[in-house]
Parts: C-alpha cells; structure tokens; sequence
C-alpha cells in the first residue's frame, strides 16, 4: 500500500481516518472577491487500497498459528486453509528456510497463501466466493540428473557409506534379502551405486533416489536396479523386495469413497480431489503397511485426524488417515504386512473408516488399482526393456578408473561423476 500523508489507518480498527494539514480551513468562510483569483486546491480522494504481497520464511520454531497471529489473521481463517490442505497435509512439516507467500485483498483480506513446496512445486490455497478456499497443486517439469558414488569398505559399510554421501540404510535395505550388512562384509569389498537427483531447469527440487546399485563381496556380486514401475530387481529381473500389499486390512472392506481428482464433499458439499479410498473399517481394525518402508510423519491433524506417512524406497509412499492409535514412530523402518496403526474417526468424517493413500513419484494414485510392483519379477512383455537399461547402468558402475576406488574412511569423500562424465571417460 502506498504511503500517503493524509491516509492513516487505525491498528484497532479497520477504518481509515483522514487527516488534514490544516483542520480550520473546514470552518473558514470563502472570500468571494479572490474567488476569480486564485480557487483553492481541491483535496484529493484517498487512493483505495492495493493488494499486497508478503512473503515469511520460515524459521526454527515456528509454528502455522504464531505466524497467522503475527500477521493479524483470524483463527477461523486458518482453520478454512487447514481444510482445503487436508488432501495434501502440506501445512503440516513446516521446514525452516522455506517460504510462504501471503496475498491480501485491497480490505486486506487474506485472499491467497501460496507454499513453496520445493523447486518444482507449489500449493496455492485461494479464497472463494463463498470465503472457503481451496487449494491447487503446481508442478514444474521436472528431470532425473544421474550422479555415480564409489567407494571401498574400511570398518564397517555404514562408516564408509556416510563418509561416501549415501543414505547407509537405505543401500543395505535394498539387498538384506542377499547379504547382512553387519557380518558378511569386509574391509576391501567395494560398492558403486547411482544415485538421481531430481531437477527442474538447473535447480535441485531436494528429492533423491538410488537408480543402481552394486556390490562386490569377495568373488561374488549383488545388484540391484530401480525399473519403471519404481520397483527394484536383480540384473535377471526377480524382485530384490517383497512385493508390495494391494489392501492395508487383512481382508477388504467396503469402499465408501472411491479415489477422485473431483469428488463431491459429503460434509462440505463443494467438489475437491479425494487423493486416496475410504474403507468403511469398524473402529479399532488393524493397519498394516504395504510395503517396506521408512515412517516419514506422524501427525494429527483437525480435519485428517491421526496419520502416519510411510515412505517406501523413494518412488512409493503411503498415506494412513483418521486413525485411533498410532503404533509406530517417526523414522522408524517398517516391514511389509507390520501392524503401524489401529483404525478410528479422529478428525472430520461421517463416520468410522480408513483413508488410504498412494503416491508415485509424489503423485497420488488410486491404491486399490495403480500399476505397483505386486509380482516377483519384471513381466516378460518388459524384460528387454529392463535388461538393456541394466546393460547400460552396469557398463556405466563397472568402469575402472583407479582413481573411482578410494578408501571412503580415508577420504572427505568418494569420487562422484556424472553419467555424461562417465561416457567421457570411457571414450578416452
């Protein structure tokens, strides 16, 4: 908003007074003779308000009601935008150093928030005619930049791994199946993996995944490689992972809503997407994950109620709301058919049920009919696809270069290069 001299605003009002350089001249009576001389300068009009824009960052500490309060915005507005976010529970991490973006009407309403998700995302929660608001997810284009990692064990994998940049846990998951990481490896066994890093034009979005890995123990190679369908599989295409669970229940249950980009809302009778499938699961009913996983939240929200996000190597996550009892905690690794939570009707619902959620590379997707890694193998229709891909990523992690194999325990870091390096270098 502009800054007038004669336009002040009340802080406790929001009416706007007028002051004038020269209260008198109100009760001063025209002089009719310098009339035709010199006529007085007319007062301007005070300029309606302008929208404006600002933008927090988010610090340590803060907390989605301290900063509305901060900014003057009611409780019940902030309780409309909790509403529309309960199909993404994107309010509910607020990580410092990101930023919100407040839009305000000219009567200085709030009339948009906008969250910067990541580089490539962002979820704009807009007020409606009827004052709810609803919230709208933007996605920029986003590419995979693949980046190499070698390294030698010296102690233990997980010393030599952490000193090489790599997520230990999530390496030694892939292949516990095949080897223990505590007792079987040692000091000399070496390790390659490729590691993407999602990016949108040159910028990273922060979300990471293992394309590859290998490693050598002795005489004898394990390998795994992440396929299309955001499974991981040995270089002859059998599942290295157990493959993943179609229901959360023990046996089905009744869906009383089905998965939808445009859901009619029971409650609020406006249409929104319905990101996930509600069963109609008696309180009290037994939740298992689908899949192995690493629990990435535990949450209670006012309209969610209690939920528990599971991420599943990367590509899959899954979504569990409105639960009673939670029985697993944040960071804790989960297995495929473990019991994480008893079913309920916290938040807001018509009634006792589950809703289950399925995302894929951060898209939701109809859990009970999404193309998942359910089988032990790659499908024969695909196995060419998927060996000429491992074709590639092996030639790639079985270069030798005799600077790539470097004592992670006895080096800041391991040696990183780019899939283009390495066509560089195997030309050369």
């Amino acid at each position: 908003m502009g800054n007038f001299s004669r336009l002040s605003a009340n802080p406790h009002s929001s009416a706007v007074s007028i002051q004038l350089e020269n209260p008198h001249t109100l009760n001063a009576k025209p002089n009719r003779d310098l009339a035709t001389v010199s006529q007085p300068t007319p007062m301007p009009s005070p300029p309606a308000d302008e929208p404006e824009t600002q933008i927090y960052e988010i610090k340590k500490g803060d907390t989605l009601s301290d900063i509305f309060e901060s900014k003057g915005i009611s409780a019940s507005v902030l309780r409309q935008v909790l509403e529309a976010d309960v199909e993404y529970l994107s309010l509910e991490t607020l990580q410092p150093g990101k930023r919100v973006t407040f839009k305000y009407d000219r009567h200085r309403a709030l009339e948009a928030l906008v969250l910067r998700i990541d580089a490539a995302r962002t979820i704009t929660f807009a007020r409606q005619d009827d004052s709810a608001f609803v919230a709208r997810k933007q996605e920029s284009e986003t590419h995979w930049h693949s980046a190499i990692t070698r390294g030698t064990i010296n102690g233990s994998f997980y010393a030599s791994a952490v000193k090489s940049g790599l997520g230990e846990a999530e390496v030694a998951h892939l292949l516990k199946n095949k080897i223990d990481f505590r007792r079987d490896l040692r000091s000399g066994d070496t390790f390659t993996v490729i590691t993407g890093r999602e990016m949108t034009h040159d910028s990273p979005t922060g979300r990471q995944r293992i394309e590859a890995v290998s490693l050598l123990r002795g005489p004898k190679t394990y390998n795994a490689f992440l396929f299309d369908d955001g499974n991981y599989y040995n270089e002859t295409g059998e599942s290295v992972l157990l493959a993943f669970l179609r229901w959360p229940t023990d046996k089905r249950f009744r869906i009383s809503s089905p998965f939808s980009p445009d859901r009619l809302h029971p409650i609020t009778g406006r249409r929104s997407p319905h990101n996930g499938v509600d069963l109609t699961t008696p309180v009290g009913t037994p939740i298992v994950s689908t899949g192995d996983g690493v629990v990435s939240r535990v949450g209670n929200h006012p309209f969610a109620g209690r939920y528990i996000d599971i991420n599943h190597s990367g590509t899959f996550e899954t979504r569990y709301l409105h639960l009673s009892k939670v029985l697993v905690k944040r960071g804790q690794r989960i297995k495929r058919g473990q019991k994480i939570a008893l079913t309920g009707n916290s938040g807001r619902s018509t009634g006792p049920h589950l809703h289950f959620e399925l995302h894929v590379d951060g898209q939701p997707v109809n859990p009970l009919t999404a193309d998942i890694p359910t089988a032990a193998k790659v499908p024969d229709i695909e196995l060419a696809s998927f060996k000429a891909q491992v074709s590639k990523q092996l030639a790639s992690m079985q270069s030798r270069i005799s600077s790539d194999l470097v004592l992670a325990t006895g080096s800041p870091q391991s040696t990183r290069t780019t899939e283009e390096d390495e066509g560089r270098q195997d030309i050369n």
